[in-house]
């Protein structure tokens, strides 16, 4: 099974493409494991955010890896549909002549398969796949690189899964649906064990998520104000430190 072409146009919001660029910035994802090629990588990106240090480099690329997330979380949640996640088929793009790296994310195939009966386990199995056997293997190879806290990284991703959720519920209103999206929003974001997410004891998002009225201000800095933006994101708790 394969997605349809409207399927596919409802996913370029979270900059999915199917457009092959020749950009220095153009990788297949599964070559961001490797530790040399993604040290490489990172001096590419710390030279187009104009990043000080490679630390905020390492930020900035999980800020925008979170799209991947954000795609696959959307098939499985609205469409109770699984991306095939081949991580050696799945390429970040990039447009060198937009001045903000905003990469988008081309599947060679967009294969998908659906949930069975026993949907709890193919949640689950979905986890599984997009964080331990990539995202969390990613987080650890940056943490080693660059000794960024993981904490930022994981920050990071857990803010756009907040805010993909938020939005999904906000925009599907039967209850059926609405149901199924918020269950899955609470089980990734709180529910889901941690060996999920690889060689965790507890979710590593679950300390992120202050509930639907909680403070939406970050726990940590995403090191923005360390690239050329040179400026604090609005829920930075380092602007309101000092305001």
């Amino acid at each position: 099974m394969h997605l349809s072409a409207d399927e596919i146009k409802q996913l370029e919001k979270f900059r999915l493409s199917n457009n092959r660029t020749n950009s220095p910035l153009a990788i297949r994802i599964d070559r961001l494991l490797d530790e040399n090629e993604l040290i490489a990588y990172l001096q590419s990106v710390r030279q187009k955010i104009g990043a000080r240090n490679q630390a905020a480099a390492a930020s900035m690329l999980i800020k925008r890896h979170s799209f991947l997330v954000a795609i696959v979380l959307y098939a499985m949640s609205v469409w109770n549909k699984r991306l095939s996640l081949s991580f050696d088929r799945i390429w970040m793009e990039t447009d060198d002549e937009s001045e903000t790296w905003l990469p988008t994310f081309r599947f060679e195939s967009l294969e998908c398969t659906m949930a069975d009966e026993n949907r709890d386990k193919w949640r689950e199995k979905t986890i599984q796949l997009l964080f331990a056997e990539h995202i969390t293997l990613l987080i650890e190879q940056l943490r080693k690189i660059t000794n960024i806290s993981p904490l930022i990284l994981w920050e990071n991703i857990a803010i756009y899964i907040v805010w993909l959720y938020e939005t999904l519920l906000e925009e599907n209103k039967s209850v059926h649906l609405h149901n199924r999206i918020y269950d899955d929003f609470l089980f990734v974001i709180q529910e889901a064990d941690g060996r999920l997410f690889g060689p965790y004891s507890q979710n590593p998002l679950r300390r992120f998520w202050k509930g639907e009225k909680g403070d939406r201000r970050r726990s940590t800095c995403c090191l923005y104000y360390q690239t050329a933006a040179r400026s604090h994101c609005r829920t930075c708790p380092l602007c309101c430190e000092s305001s």
